[in-house]
Formats: C-alpha cells, structure tokens, sequence
C-alpha cells in the first residue's frame, strides 16, 4: 500500500510565469557563429545560453585561464602554509624566515596576475 501524499523526488515544477516557452530564431554569418561559439566557450556557457544572457543584459563572465587557475591554488597553498604557521607561532615556534619567505612568493605570485 502506497501514501499518495509522499512528494516525488527531483526538481520542483516552475510557475507558469518562469517557464521558457516562446523561441527565436536568429541567423548569424559564418564567421559570427565562430565568434558566437568562442565567446560562449569563453565563459563555460552553451551558444543558446550565451545569447539569452545576451538579449536579457545579464552578466556573463569569462573562466580563468588556466595560468590564473593555478595561481590561485597557489594561493590557497599558501594560506594553508600560513595557517599552521600560526599555529606553531602560538605554540611558541620562531617562524619570521619562514613568513618572509611566502610574503615575496605571493608578491610574485600576484605580479603575474597583474
């Protein structure tokens, strides 16, 4: 015997009002699709996706390139460094060499951000 009641799982129903209907269709020369497709690449988005983001003035923004991709893992290395740094310093540790050392390394780290 089953509930009637129990909800079903997954992704509730949208409102009318939010449910994407209504479609256009849009003709574009080879070399703007070649754009199109690089810009919606660009920010992780499919073309349609681009587009409609496009024609509702919403932000779109680009990925980071995988050079700024590892300097923030750098980065997040470095605060990791940092905090148990500061545990040892707590602990009555002596520990200026090391902090010199990783201020000069995210101040070159942020120079090839820049």
């Amino acid at each position: 015997m089953e509930d009637s009641t129990k909800k079903k799982g997954g992704r509730p129903t949208l409102p009318e009002y939010k449910k994407k209907t209504c479609s256009v269709k849009a003709m574009f020369s080879p070399v703007d699709i070649i754009y199109l497709d690089s810009c919606a690449s660009e920010c992780g988005l499919t073309r349609a996706e681009y587009v409609y983001r496009a024609a509702m003035n919403q932000e779109t923004t680009v990925l980071l390139t995988p050079e700024e991709r590892t300097a923030v893992n750098e980065l997040r290395n470095i605060g990791n460094n940092l905090n148990q740094i500061t545990r040892a310093m707590h602990l009555g540790a002596d520990a200026e060499s090391e902090i010199r050392k990783i201020v000069a390394f995210i101040a070159g780290i942020l120079k090839k951000v820049r």
